[in-house]
């Protein structure tokens, strides 16, 4: 279970899907801080700055009311020129491992559209973001199956044990899935499809990498998926059929941080289910002399060595 997890919070209907998804993933043990931000008073006014914070707890008393006597939960108000500053700090402070967010009001209902708040949060995150889609508080997930979008890199192996980690706690199914990205495999055609020994090389090398991550998890019901397609576009489409999806950050940026990258980003804007975004451990570090690029098609399998 997560040990500490912040909450943004501003009373909004995204703020209410963001809670909704807390609750989920929040075991009894789990410290949930409840953060609202709001904007610092540029004046000299000490009353305009008070007002400030007295409209910020009045927003809280509405995830007080929703969570009710639970215990080890904490309402904190943060003064911050930007909203996403303001949780990044509450989430250093707290020591926490989970920062949730509601996606933007403009999304379809099911669907995770990030808003302009929620891309700042997601930028170089001291720890894992997770983003709830639109209408989740009307629809709380159960949490029975979960995805991890894999591919054979460091960063994505973090998200696996993560994945795999809410799965035992859930005891819910875990779907390992590895697309084998058509495209930007053959300098200038579109797609590999007109070279079927590199289409069957990768689909083989992406199989063989799922079955030895697969071979490592215990205590856990999983299953690999391979699939053949455009990375962000499969991911989506499989994000029908899940209640979360964890992804691993881009391969390269601040160490511990959530750096999303191209893929990540896409799948994180239209995704049907909650996507939870992982940091990148010190422990990847090693690979970026090498790959500086490798966590940008996160899910996507890396073309195979040796062939032409």
């Amino acid at each position: 279970m997560f040990s500490t997890i912040v909450i943004g919070f501003d009373a909004s209907p995204q703020a209410h899907d963001a809670l909704a998804l807390t609750q989920a993933l929040a075991g009894p043990a789990t410290e949930i801080v409840v953060c609202c931000v709001h904007p610092p008073e540029i004046s000299d006014d000490p009353i305009s700055e008070e007002s400030l914070a007295v409209q910020a707890h009045e927003r809280l008393k509405e995830a007080r009311a929703r969570l009710g006597d639970r215990p080890n939960t904490r309402y904190e108000v943060r003064g911050a020129f930007s909203a996403g500053a303001g949780l990044h700090d509450e989430t250093e402070r707290s020591a926490a491992d989970l920062l949730v967010v509601g996606s933007s009001h403009r999304g379809a209902i099911g669907r995770v559209i990030p808003g302009s708040v929620t891309r700042q949060v997601l930028h170089a995150a001291p720890c894992a973001v997770a983003v709830a889609p639109a209408g989740l508080r009307d629809h709380p997930p159960e949490l029975r199956r979960i995805g991890i979008a894999f591919t054979d890199q460091p960063e994505s192996a973090q998200a696996l044990q993560r994945a795999a980690q809410i799965a035992r706690d859930h005891q819910a199914k875990l779907t390992v899935l590895t697309v084998v990205d058509i495209t930007g495999v053959a300098d200038g055609w579109a797609s590999a499809w007109i070279y079927p020994d590199v289409r069957d090389d990768m689909h083989e090398a992406a199989k063989d990498a799922g079955t030895r991550a697969l071979a490592g998890l215990e205590g856990v019901d999983a299953t690999l998926e391979v699939i053949d397609g455009l990375t962000a576009q499969e991911l989506v489409l499989a994000s029908g059929r899940l209640d979360l999806l964890v992804m691993g950050s881009r391969g390269y940026g601040p160490l511990r941080r959530a750096l999303v990258g191209t893929v990540a980003g896409r799948v994180a804007e239209a995704a049907a289910c909650p996507v939870l975004i992982t940091p990148r451990a010190a422990s990847a570090s090693a690979s970026l002399a090498d790959d500086p690029g490798g966590g940008e098609q996160a899910g996507a399998a890396v073309p195979p060595a040796g062939r032409g």
